[in-house]
């Protein structure tokens, strides 16, 4: 395999294992702050309780933690939609937010049973979806470019 065949296509775009590796990369750098930011905007969303820079590093660090999976599973779906299926439609990160979604509860509550996930995620799933969504929605944007196949 020569170089040129490694970092470009025929027509001189990227080629397909650099789109794939670009599109997982931004979604593991960009896709956990903005989750935790946004899970802590959902939650605590009102002008009184505007984190301080300290309160949002921490914020950002520990979403890093938590949510890394997650964006990897999310990269992962969409660069695979984008490069073997030639596909980069909305529903694709809808998907992609749905397992983001299960697999970040499953991180936060280590359950023994579907059942005791199910039970722990009841009230704190839309808080999550809506995160995920939000943070799916702006990598998603970001890759768009990435993920043409034209």
């Amino acid at each position: 395999m020569s170089k040129t065949v490694l970092f470009a296509g025929k027509d001189g775009s990227l080629s397909a294992f650099w789109r794939f590796a670009s599109i997982v990369a931004v979604f593991l750098f960009v896709w956990p702050p903005i989750c935790g930011i946004a899970v802590w905007w959902i939650k605590f969303g009102s002008d009184s309780m505007t984190p301080l820079l300290g309160w949002l590093a921490l914020i950002v660090i520990n979403a890093y933690i938590v949510c890394a999976p997650s964006a990897l599973l999310a990269g992962i779906v969409l660069a695979v939609a984008a490069a073997s299926f030639h596909t980069n439609s909305v529903v694709v990160a809808f998907v992609a937010t749905f397992g983001a979604t299960i697999l970040i509860g499953a991180i936060i509550v280590r359950p023994a049973s579907f059942e005791e996930l199910a039970d722990a995620m009841k009230y704190d799933y839309f808080l999550f979806f809506f995160a995920s969504l939000i943070a799916t929605l702006v990598c998603w944007r970001l890759t768009r470019r990435l993920a043409r196949t034209e």
